[in-house]
């Protein structure tokens, strides 16, 4: 998955292995078995599972029906986390749940997945957190903007995906 020729890069094509109750479904896992899901302690088990469940499955196809098929794999990729992470569905672990269903994507379209390095995924999460609170709000209409947000994902991509190649 080098940068060699973009026009034979492989793509993310196909998504109808993923739709919206998978977001939900994973974005439950996390607050199931993960002491790290952010509660205020004003916000019990059941409320959050509640504010799961209730974002709309419309707003969240937009983010599978909008996906750039045609774009170079590590703009989708990033694109993918900026869809995600940047228009925060869920109360907590927005960035955990677009990375589970990326991979799972990646593997649905037979493309090499590599090697994530825990170390690297964790600094870049942080600076999409800091990014993120620094941008205008992603919006369902700017889901797939390339901005800073954007470019944070894309430097993440092309050094994880770059390595998966080797």
């Amino acid at each position: 998955m080098g940068f060699a020729d973009p026009a034979s890069q492989p793509r993310i094509t196909d998504l109808s292995g993923i739709d919206p109750i998978d977001f939900k479904i994973q974005n439950t896992q996390f607050l199931k078995s993960d002491t790290e899901y952010e509660q205020t302690g004003a916000e019990q088990f059941d409320v959050l599972r509640h504010r799961i469940w209730v974002t709309r499955n419309g707003d969240i196809q937009r983010v599978l029906d909008e996906f750039p098929r045609d774009a170079p794999l590590y703009e989708q990729c990033a694109g993918w986390i900026h869809a995600i992470a940047g228009k925060h569905f869920f109360p907590d672990a927005n960035h955990r749940t677009a990375l589970v269903l990326l991979r799972e994507l990646l593997r649905q379209n037979n493309l090499t997945l590599g090697r994530w390095p825990a170390s690297i995924s964790r600094e870049t999460v942080l600076h999409s957190h800091q990014v993120r609170q620094q941008l205008p709000p992603v919006r369902l209409d700017t889901l797939y903007r390339h901005d800073r947000l954007f470019l944070v994902w894309l430097l993440y991509f092309k050094i994880v995906l770059q390595n998966a190649a080797r």
